[in-house]
């Protein structure tokens, strides 16, 4: 093959890196000083560059679902957890326990993102056939459960095979849409269980979550935790 022929690919795939995270930098001059910290061949890390691109194909993937199955929301969140694994594995916490990097991702997140994602996803409800539980102590829903909730759609959909019942997103401007999730599971990390639980739960969650505002504040916490890793 000739060896040509490699230098207007990789010229192609960094033109539509930039394209796709144009969005995500008010000025072009910090977009290209973020390529090119990756792609510094001789002082930049391999492993941000990896990160560069798992961002760009899974976020890409999770954007393109809708053209295939319309209104699957776990087939999206299959893939926004699939990149934030690979984010995982090539980062610096890959041998620390995978909270700790999910405590560092959260923070990566501007005080608007998590506003907007849990002013528009919230609990309202938790019941149980074994008791009749309240919580007196919770206040809402925190990053770090909307993220355990991501993860719990991600093993429906890989182990059970289970793609269409859980509602992350409003498909309109006018409703409040409802999503259960019923599980035996403690999914929730600010929550007070009982302390035993023998029987199902049913949690009930309230969405108005627009999938085009959450992706960009997803995004926009990648691409810091690229620059501070």
């Amino acid at each position: 093959m000739d060896e040509n022929f490699f230098t207007p690919m990789l010229a192609m795939q960094q033109e539509e890196l930039k394209k796709f995270y144009a969005p995500y930098f008010t000025k072009e001059s910090d977009l290209d000083n973020f390529l090119f910290d990756a792609f510094d061949y001789e002082h930049g890390s391999l492993s941000k560059r990896q990160m560069l691109y798992q961002v760009q194909r899974f976020v890409s993937l999770a954007n393109d679902i809708d053209k295939l199955r319309p209104g699957r929301d776990c087939l999206r969140i299959l893939f926004i957890k699939i990149c934030l694994e690979a984010l995982y594995s090539l980062s610096d916490h890959k041998d620390n326990k995978k909270r700790q990097f999910y405590t560092k991702f959260i923070d990566c997140f501007t005080e608007q993102g998590k506003q907007y994602i849990l002013s528009n996803f919230v609990l309202s409800g938790v019941e149980s056939t074994s008791c009749e539980h309240v919580d007196e102590t919770y206040h809402g829903l925190t990053l770090g459960d909307f993220f355990e909730i991501i993860k719990f759609t991600r093993d429906m959909v890989v182990h059970e095979g289970v793609y269409w019942e859980m509602q992350f997103f409003a498909h309109d401007d006018d409703s409040i849409w409802i999503a259960t999730i019923e599980t035996k599971e403690k999914i929730l990390q600010s929550y007070t269980y009982p302390s035993k639980v023998e029987h199902e739960i049913t949690y009930c969650f309230e969405t108005a979550l627009k999938y085009e505002q959450f992706i960009f504040h997803f995004v926009e916490a990648c691409v810091r935790f690229i620059e501070e890793s």
